[in-house]
């Protein structure tokens, strides 16, 4: 038996990044490509255009640093294509889910063929971006298989494809939280507000369980649960307005509105309690590894 030294934690990490939209989630990425850090982006989102300018424009700081950066940078976007049924737009078929499942069996892309995550080493990391749209792909993938995707459903249907959906995402978090999975994981997700029941705050269903932020996924059940695959969880927000705001990264719970997101990380005694998002995410992965 291995001693705790040797246990995996101390190479890679695996890391939820929440934060409200406009907080410089996708934008981060760019200090770990200028740390030399092979980042792989599964871009659900298809917003990876401000990573590109960070990273390419001749006046970013980033790319005075490290111009060749970005070459350490690849991509897959998957998005679902749509259609106008009724002046309602629909799903045209459900593709999303099955391409990222087989990108991260095999990932492959229009200049190197990466082969499967378990193959990756410390040196690289997989982002998902979005859990968000991670989630809406997980169910439109199940109305397909079951014959309803674009269809009008009951209530009990409706909430029997969420329930069949948040069971997919789990086993989902179940792959990349695998010990087999030696690579560096960064799971992006915007937030959701429920309570640690799963309820809608507010709501005659609450009881007396104050709100929390978690990670949005698709219902809310799942939210409240999805930190447990994760043992580095960090807080993205935005401070100010305008031309003074300054977005952060936090290691510690923050309120948020009238909600406490909760934020963990696995080196308590090395990692600051928040960072600049200009480096912030290539020196918290540094401080861990101190």
């Amino acid at each position: 038996m291995p001693s705790l030294s040797k246990h995996q934690s101390a190479e890679t990490t695996k890391l939820l990044l929440i934060g409200d939209s406009g907080t410089g989630k996708t934008g981060a990425l760019a200090s770990l490509a200028v740390a030399g850090f092979n980042v792989r982006v599964l871009d659900l989102d298809n917003g990876l255009d401000v990573l590109k300018n960070l990273l390419m424009d001749p006046k970013s700081k980033y790319f005075q640093r490290d111009p060749k950066a970005v070459e350490r940078v690849h991509f897959l976007t998957y998005t679902d294509p749509m259609k106008n049924v009724n002046g309602t737009l629909i799903p045209a078929k459900a593709t999303v889910w099955q391409n990222s499942m087989k990108s991260l069996a095999h990932w492959k892309d229009e200049e190197l063929d990466l082969g499967p995550i378990t193959t990756w080493t410390p040196q690289d990391i997989l982002v998902i971006d979005s859990l968000s749209n991670l989630s809406t792909a997980a169910m439109n993938f199940y109305l397909s298989m079951n014959g309803k995707l674009g269809a009008t459903l009951t209530q009990n249907e409706w909430r029997r494809a969420i329930g069949s959906a948040q069971d997919i995402l789990r086993k989902f978090l179940e792959m990349i939280y695998d010990k087999n999975v030696k690579c560096n994981v960064i799971l992006i997700s915007h937030m959701t507000f429920t309570n640690e029941m799963g309820e809608r705050p507010g709501g005659d269903d609450a009881g007396a369980s104050s709100s929390s932020g978690y990670p949005s996924a698709i219902g809310r059940a799942l939210s409240p649960h999805i930190p447990r695959y994760f043992n580095n969880m960090l807080v993205m927000k935005s401070i100010g307005s305008g031309q003074s705001v300054r977005r952060e990264i936090h290691t510690v719970p923050q309120v948020v509105g009238n909600a406490v997101v909760a934020a963990k990380n696995t080196a308590p005694m090395k990692v600051k309690p928040s960072y600049p998002i200009e480096n912030g995410l290539a020196d918290y992965f540094k401080d861990l590894r101190s």
